[in-house]
């Protein structure tokens, strides 16, 4: 079964119709985010919805409960991206109203286990695998271009978790990474843009027809 391709941090109608005519299976924004290069508005992130029939996933970071149900009235996505330092008690509470919630993580081996645990618990329905960085400003969480450890995600699979993989993903190793980690599914910002919250059309292209070829299983 190939494994599902979602491209993040989609900025413009534009990319958004370009990675759908790719064959992309979900098209991520970033919202309430303004450190990032990719934070679009809730207004453009509609325009984003209406210009596909890809699934949209928001995402998010530490924002409060109150603000995610803001976001799902506006948007109705696919699902929500937890992409912060969000507790399990926040996806609970999401998931008992019926939500489709996806958590990202980041860490050694031991510290991915035990938070991939405590997540799934709380609903999760998706565990992804990302690199966080430091900077001067704080910690980036995600979009850096910096690998997660694939080795950690491959044992997460083979846990049984649903793992979508992150964090570093280009058209030169996304097949590389789909064989080593056989994730449900990839995340792909930096690794496809001409340049921060721009696409580049030939990476995205190559990217999904890379990683489609490649039987997970």
């Amino acid at each position: 079964m190939p494994v599902q391709v979602k491209i993040c941090g989609t900025t413009s109608p534009r990319d958004a119709r370009l990675s759908h005519e790719a064959g992309a299976d979900f098209l991520g924004v970033i919202l309430h985010h303004p450190r990032s290069p990719r934070h679009i508005s809730l207004q453009m992130a509609r325009e984003i919805k209406a210009a596909t029939s890809t699934p949209l996933v928001a995402v998010s970071v530490n924002q409060p409960f109150e603000v995610l149900l803001e976001i799902v009235e506006i948007l109705r996505p696919h699902a929500l991206q937890l992409h912060g330092d969000e507790s399990p008690q926040l996806v609970e509470q999401l998931s008992a109203r019926g939500l489709r919630v996806w958590k990202a993580i980041s860490g050694d081996k031991n510290a991915l286990f035990s938070q991939a645990d405590a997540f799934r618990d709380a609903g999760a329905q998706a565990i992804l695998v990302d690199a966080r960085e430091e900077s001067p400003q704080g910690v980036i969480y995600g979009g850096t271009g910096k690998s997660a450890d694939w080795n950690a995600a491959r044992h997460l699979v083979e846990s049984g978790f649903r793992v979508i993989l992150a964090g570093g993903l280009t058209p030169d190793n996304i097949a590389r990474a789909i064989e080593t980690v056989r994730p449900w599914g990839v995340d792909v910002i930096s690794g496809v843009e001409a340049e921060k919250g721009i696409k580049n059309e030939a990476k995205v292209l190559e990217f999904v027809a890379r990683a489609k070829v490649i039987d997970r299983h």
